[in-house]
This record gives structure tokens, C-alpha cells and sequence, in this order.
């Protein structure tokens, strides 16, 4: 921290997570909700939007138009911190925001069309962009600095075990009952939220304003989630300076690569179920339990990732994951157009591999960010997250046209293609530093 107190665990990025003493003692009850939150949003929501626009009869581009609403949904994030801090109105906006995404779910269930599928989705991204938001918040300013790398930690490993038994779940159930079941789910949270979240202005209110670097080293930890709500702290004088330097500069470069890559993963991503069915002959259940474990396998493997960027680099460690996932992408369009015999058994390897190296690329664009940028980590990361977002609601749209004109095996294609782009911007890094902060060289973490 910059201030003259102990500094936290947080302010090495690529620290193992030490918890000191019993673990219970830095897990709240309503962490509980949390975990059903990453059930929804990251579960039941990504393998459910799909199967049920599929089958109502919904296009691909359909599909890919209510990703993208949700992903603009969940960009909210901001205005909800901002009201929150304003207002003080943590719990309230926590349970309106599981009562949005119900309302979502619900949405799902009773209507189609279009505007009804794309106003659903948004619905879902909205209340996960505010529950989200100020779950975060519990930790930040109910708690005292010294202890949020251990919050964030066990808060985020609630989180992701929410989304692996989420994926789990949704993969057995019939779309229009698991949206029925994911509505639901939204009471038990409120009721947990409710029995243990903190109550402002008590003697357990710390108000504090982040710092970019706090910003940097929680979203470095935690993912974007764990400070989403401060993400907005760029303004439009940061793009131009960014402009002044050009695509070419070394932080132009990461973002442009970085959109790029995030397009193509979206691309495939928004379409997945129904993509692994149609092309592959991959059950739904079996699509689920496969995202399910892949993902719960590649969660201790943030620890080696922070391990592998002090060493080696974050350039070096970033391009492997784009050459991994590029891989993956290529192999499983081959496999799409050529219909061999063991194409069922490749795609899923190919797409545990594409799942599990995502640790990796995290926490190397996670350092390149705040080390590239011409200015403060906290604008730098605020633009990293909105290129992000940006791409990702851009690559839903994309990958479902193309699949509804070219087929769902195009879709793999151009997910390649897309990555392709992303690792010519890594190994074409230029040298050029900024006059006003010092870039750190591509083997240097800081």
C-alpha cells in the first residue's frame, strides 16, 4: 500500500496466498450467496441461453444477440458501485440484484422472441453486475485492509465452485426447468445474504478508496470481479493519450491484441453447447459436466500461472496462452469440416485444453496491463475491462451470424483466425517506452 501502514498480502501479484490461522475465520455466511451467484451467472446462464433460444427455434444470431445484451448487462457495474458508496445502500442493491436476475430466469420461461430473449439476458447481466459489485464492496470497506487478500480468496473460491456445480447442474436439467430452477435459486441467496451481510455505518464500516495499484494487485488476485466496480476510472483523456502513442505503442498493441482474442473466445463461447452438439455429437450433459471439470481442474493452476510470470514473463507466459488456445480452435475446425472418427473424443480434448490454460492468460494480461499503460494502473485496467467487454458482446453477435450463414463448424475458424491476430501483436512488441513512465521489460514483473 502506499500509505505507512503494514502492507497486505495483496501487494505482491504473484504471492502464494498464505491464510493465517483457522480458515473459517475469513469466511462469512453470506458468502454462500456469492456461490450461488457464480451459479447463475456463470453456470446455469452460459449453458442455458443458448439450449433454450435453440430450442424455441431461435437463429445462432439470436443466440449470439443475448450474450452480448447480457454481457452489456453485466457492464453496470460502475453505476451500481457508484450508487452504493453514494447511498450506502450495500444490502439492498445485493438483493435487488438477485431479484433482477430471477426475473431474467423468469423471463426465459415464459416468453420468446427476440426482444424477449435479449431482454432477458440483459436482466441477468444487470443483476450480476450489481450483486456482484457490492459483494466486493463487503470485503473492501467492511473489513480492515489486512485481511482482504484472505477475503478475496475464499470469496472467490465460493464464486468459482458456484460456477463449476452450476454447469454441472444445468447440463442435466431440461432448459426450460433448469431456467425455472435458476429463478428459484435466487431466494435461498437472499435468504443467506440476509442472515450474514454487514450493516453500514456500524463499528464495522471501513469507507475506503481504492488506489490503482490496490486495484492492480486485487485484479491480479481476484479476477476482474473482485474490483469490477472501480473499473470505471478511466476518462476520455486516457484514450487520448493513448491515441498519441498508437495502435503501435506497446500498450496499443496488448489491446488490440487482446480484442482480437477476446472476439474469437466469445465467438465460440456464446454458441458452446449447442456448437459441441451440432458439430460434435457432444450430449448436452456431457458439453456441461466437460466445462464443469475443466474449469474446476484449472483453478489451482492460478498459483502456478503468478509463478510462471515471475519468472519467465508476462509476454512470454501471455503468447503461450494464446498459441494454446490457437491450437485448440484450429484442431477443433479441422475436426468440424473433416468428420473423422474420433472427432467426438478430440473436440473434447481440445476443448479441455482451450478451458484449462485460462489461468495462465489471466494473470499475464492481468500484469501487462497496469506495466504497459502510459498512465495509473487503475485507468489502465478500467481499459483492459471495457476493451474486454466490448469484444466479447461484439465476438457473441459475430460468432452467431457466422454460424447461421457458414454453419457451426465455421465457427471454430474463425475463432482461430481471430486468436491468430492477437499472437501476431505479441511477437511483433515493440521496444518504445513512454517519457512519462518507465516500461517494464518483458522479463520484468512489477
Amino acid at each position: 500500500m502506499p500509505n505507512q501502514q503494514p502492507q497486505p498480502a495483496l501487494s505482491s501479484p504473484h504471492q502464494v496466498i498464505a491464510v493465517r490461522g483457522p480458515f473459517w475465520r475469513w469466511i462469512e455466511t453470506w458468502y454462500g450467496a456469492y456461490a450461488i451467484l457464480g451459479a447463475l451467472a456463470s453456470g446455469f446462464a452460459v449453458l442455458l441461453i443458448p439450449l433454450v433460444i435453440d430450442k424455441t427455434g431461435g437463429s445462432a444470431t439470436a443466440i449470439g444477440a443475448a450474450v452480448a445484451s447480457q454481457n452489456i448487462g453485466a457492464m453496470s457495474a460502475p453505476i451500481w458501485g457508484e450508487l452504493a458508496d453514494r447511498r450506502r445502500a450495500y444490502r439492498a442493491i445485493f438483493f435487488i440484484g438477485f431479484l433482477i436476475i430471477a426475473l431474467g430466469f423468469v423471463g426465459f420461461s415464459l416468453l420468446s422472441g427476440l426482444g424477449a430473449w435479449v431482454g432477458s439476458a440483459y436482466l441477468i447481466g444487470l443483476g450480476t453486475g450489481a450483486s456482484n459489485t457490492v459483494a466486493s464492496l463487503f470485503v473492501f470497506e467492511f473489513t480492515p485492509n489486512s485481511e482482504w487478500s484472505e477475503r478475496i480468496s475464499w470469496l472467490q473460491t465460493f464464486n468459482a465452485s458456484g460456477s463449476v456445480l452450476g454447469m454441472a447442474a444445468a447440463g442435466f436439467l431440461e432448459p426450460g426447468v433448469g431456467m425455472v430452477v435458476a429463478a428459484l435459486l435466487a431466494l435461498p441467496a437472499i435468504v443467506i445474504g440476509g442472515s450474514g451481510l454487514p450493516v453500514p455505518r456500524s463499528h464495522l464500516h471501513f469507507p475506503h478508496v481504492l488506489t490503482g495499484e490496490e486495484l492492480a494487485a486485487l485484479v491480479r488476485r481476484g479476477g476482474p470481479s473482485a474490483a469490477a466496480l472501480h473499473m470505471h476510472r478511466w476518462r476520455p483523456k486516457h484514450l487520448l493519450r493513448l491515441a498519441a502513442g498508437g495502435v503501435t505503442s506497446p500498450f496499443g498493441l496488448f489491446l488490440v491484441g487482446w480484442f482480437a482474442f477476446s472476439l474469437g473466445v466469445s465467438a465460440f463461447g456464446a454458441l458452446y453447447p449447442v456448437l459441441m452438439r451440432k458439430s460434435f455429437a457432444v450430449p448436452i450433459g456431457a458439453a456441461a459436466m466437460l466445462m464443469s471439470i475443466a474449469t474446476a481442474v484449472s483453478i489451482p493452476l492460478y498459483n502456478l500461472a503468478g509463478r510462471l510470470a515471475a519468472r519467465y514473463g508476462g509476454p512470454m507466459e501471455l503468447e503461450g496462452g494464446y498459441l494454446v488456445r490457437l491450437l485448440a480452435m484450429a484442431g477443433m475446425a479441422v475436426l468440424a469440416y473433416i468428420h473423422s472418427g474420433f472427432g467426438h473424443w478430440g473436440a473434447v480434448v481440445l476443448f479441455a485444453l482451450f478451458q484449462g490454460i485460462w489461468p495462465f492468460l489471466s494473470v499475464a494480461s492481468n500484469d501487462l496491463s497496469p506495466s504497459l499503460a502510459p498512465f495509473g494502473e487503475g485507468p489502465a485496467m478500467g481499459l483492459f475491462n471495457a476493451v474486454a467487454a466490448i469484444a466479447s458482446a461484439c465476438g457473441a453477435v459475430a460468432g452467431g451470424a457466422i454460424a447461421d450463414y457458414f454453419g457451426y463448424s465455421a465457427v471454430p475458424l474463425f475463432a482461430a483466425l481471430t486468436i491468430m491476430a492477437a499472437v501476431a501483436t505479441v511477437r511483433q512488441r515493440p521496444t518504445t517506452s513512454h517519457p512519462d513512465k518507465t516500461i517494464a521489460p518483458p522479463n520484468t514483473v512489477r
